[in-house]
């Protein structure tokens, strides 16, 4: 029987070397239409005044089923961060989830009878 040659598959990196480290936002704006949300982060530098000016590095549109999603993905992860790097005065609102969020070296109890 015949083996027919194809050729090597060839991956190419289509992302430009300046894309792959990501860009530095400090501002964000977000609005919406009926069909999608838009966010658009800048860079706005600053003097003693305040803001002097700004470039927009990034435009994102998404849908709302994906916006829904990403709430809940960054609400989720904030709540873990904030267990862990921030005092429990500020933290003491937030509704966390102390299994997933201790803190190192802290006693607290775990359920199960174990401690």
């Amino acid at each position: 029987m015949d083996e027919i040659n194809e050729p090597p598959t060839i991956n190419i990196d289509l992302a430009r070397p300046e894309d792959r480290a990501g860009v530095w936002a400090n501002f964000a704006n977000v609005s919406h239409s009926i069909y999608e949300f838009t966010l658009d982060f800048a860079r706005l530098e600053f003097d003693a005044d305040g803001p002097t000016g700004g470039v927009l590095v990034s435009r994102i549109s998404m849908s709302p089923l994906f916006i829904q999603q990403l709430i809940e993905a960054l609400e989720n992860n904030y709540e873990k961060w904030a267990a862990k790097a921030m005092p429990p005065e500020v933290t003491d609102g937030l509704k966390i989830d102390q299994t997933d969020a201790e803190a190192p070296g802290s006693d607290s109890d775990t359920e199960g009878g174990e401690s």
